[in-house]
């Protein structure tokens, strides 16, 4: 939530190279009068993007509105989908009109919007939609990444996404962001803190290190919740990497494959084969995931040997009929696949 009159910009933290990009992004395309998409997972600030692309625009004087798919509102019951969507276009005449979630727009709603956005070529000229009515707004929609299989899925109409996605701003999750974490928290512990009369809280280094860790599954949205969980249950004036664990969640930390020992891997694997299968009948599990790991074993001491089965067998530490066996079965022509093997592919 903003303060009255505050800059979006002041709350747009950019130190880190992946956010500077967005900077830049968005500075290329402020003076632009088309639409735009802002992607990104949840909760990364894809309004707070679609904020600062306004107040850097020609249309900076007029209004900011944001609108849910379904343009609910105000005296909008028993509307239909494309009159919503020509009310939320007049409510923003002369500014900026950010459609959330722009896939779960209806369709009637979407042709409106197709029908009203402004396309900057050298013989445009504002288009009236099929009510009669001109609509001088700039529309910008927020849209996870998966744009392309809405498409293909007829959720979002490829007329509307191609004039969008041409001016496309792409927001990074809150995990490739690590230099603008440690900024990011001390803004919002300040906030909090002075909201509740705390006074001035610290956070020390090690606290900092543990929150650059964590994998934000969140985003910033989740990190504003820590922020002021922080502030309530910090004991001290100093914000500790303890105070920090005790109120993170429970979650795996993103660790360098080469970090992992063998077993940490193969339970890595294994817990997301099991995940994919739940709900499905598992046949022969075992044997299974025995031959997922005989056979690149096979393939790299046969490569280590030069083909050398004997020396092989030896490495092995196996017969070396049994080696041959295992090569031949491992070398039938297979079928297709079953969910188990593919799950355990993936």
């Amino acid at each position: 939530m903003f303060r009255p009159g505050a800059d979006p910009s002041d709350y747009l933290v950019a130190e880190s190279p992946a956010m500077r990009g967005v900077l830049a992004t968005i500075d290329r395309l402020a003076d632009s009068d088309g639409p735009v998409l802002v992607c990104g997972e949840h909760g990364t600030g894809r309004e707070l993007v679609a904020r600062v692309l306004h107040l850097r625009s020609p249309r900076r004087a007029g209004r900011f509105v944001t609108v849910r798919p379904g343009f609910d509102g105000p005296d909008t019951n028993g509307s239909d989908d494309s009159e919503r969507a020509r009310r939320a276009l007049r409510s923003a005449q002369g500014g900026t009109l950010l459609v959330k979630d722009v896939c779960d727009v209806p369709a009637a709603g979407q042709r409106t919007l197709r029908r009203a956005i402004r396309i900057p070529e050298p013989a445009s000229t504002k288009r009236p939609d099929s009510s009669g009515e001109v609509f001088d707004v700039r529309v910008v929609g927020s849209a996870d990444l998966d744009l392309e299989h809405a498409v293909a899925a007829k959720m979002l109409t490829r007329e509307l996404y191609e004039p969008m996605a041409a001016r496309r701003i792409d927001v990074p999750p809150l995990r490739d962001r690590g230099g603008d974490i440690p900024t990011l928290v001390e803004r919002w512990v300040r906030h909090y803190a002075n909201e509740i009369g705390r006074g001035k809280l610290t956070i020390s280094t090690h606290a900092h290190e543990r929150l650059v860790k964590y994998p934000w599954p969140g985003n910033c949205a989740e990190l504003k919740n820590l922020a002021r969980r922080l502030v309530v249950h910090a004991p001290g004036s100093r914000i500790e990497a303890g105070d920090v664990a005790a109120v993170l969640p429970v979650v795996a930390e993103r660790v360098p494959m080469e970090d992992l020992s063998f077993e940490e891997m193969v339970k890595a694997k294994l817990a997301g084969f099991l995940s994919r299968m739940d709900g499905y009948p598992l046949h022969d599990v075992y044997e299974k995931i025995l031959e997922r790991v005989e056979r690149p074993l096979f393939d790299l001491v046969l490569e280590k040997t030069g083909g050398n089965q004997l020396k092989a067998a030896e490495i092995l530490g196996l017969n070396r009929n049994t080696l041959r066996k295992k090569l031949d079965a491992h070398g039938v022509a297979r079928g297709r696949k079953g969910r188990e093997d593919r799950a355990l592919d993936d």
